[in-house]
């Protein structure tokens, strides 16, 4: 995972939402506040640019880490077949719903879709991270006698989204970051205990 790039997507976030925050306080005292909106605009862009990418990986990482699980699995004549993939599709049409919803703002449509494949998006990441872990544990504990334990924490899409709207959004970015160092803690701790056995796929 490239943290920077989750800094980036967080930070600018939160910035932009100030800039926009001062604008409403402008426009409400009369004054002109163009410049903020475009500032938070252009922060936004970015922001939402740069969690595109990170989104990405999320899934990219946990595909290519469960594809070399299952093929070291069948190396030794075992058949994972549990472990999913996150599907592609979800995210692509969570991102074609996003710039369709920058686009036309007034078709309310849009950004109900864009909700729906990203909570939907989420979903597949956090059973494929479970099935993930728990499927290497079991690998690792019945081929090597050793023990792997969980670090991407078990999460439920309705929990996450409840949270997020409690607190206005500050639960997901803390989640972004929380994810992000999870997975690149996992996929260290995956690739040192692999040297450590001298696996070679």
């Amino acid at each position: 995972m490239n943290m920077n790039l989750v800094w980036i997507g967080v930070i600018f976030s939160i910035a932009s939402t100030f800039l926009l925050v001062k604008y409403y306080g402008e426009i409400l005292s009369g004054k002109q506040g163009h410049v903020f909106a475009l500032a938070a605009l252009f922060l936004s862009i970015v922001s939402s640019l740069s969690l595109f990418v990170v989104y990405r990986q999320w899934a990219i990482l946990l595909n290519e880490n469960t594809l070399n699980t299952k093929k070291l699995a069948e190396s030794y004549g075992i058949d994972l077949k549990g472990i999913p993939l996150v599907p592609n599709w979800t995210y692509f049409a969570f991102v074609l719903f996003w710039f369709l919803s920058f686009l036309f703002p007034e078709v309310w449509l849009f950004s109900l879709l864009q909700v729906v494949f990203f909570v939907t998006f989420l979903h597949f990441l956090f059973e494929a991270a479970r099935h993930l872990q728990e499927e290497k544990a079991r690998l690792y504990r019945t081929l090597f006698d050793v023990e792997f334990r969980p670090i991407i924490k078990e999460r439920n899409v309705l929990s996450v989204l409840l949270l997020t709207l409690i607190t206005l959004g500050v639960y997901w970015l803390y989640l972004i970051v929380e994810l992000s160092k999870e997975i690149n803690e996992f996929l260290d701790a995956d690739e040192r205990t692999m040297k450590n056995l001298e696996v070679k796929l």
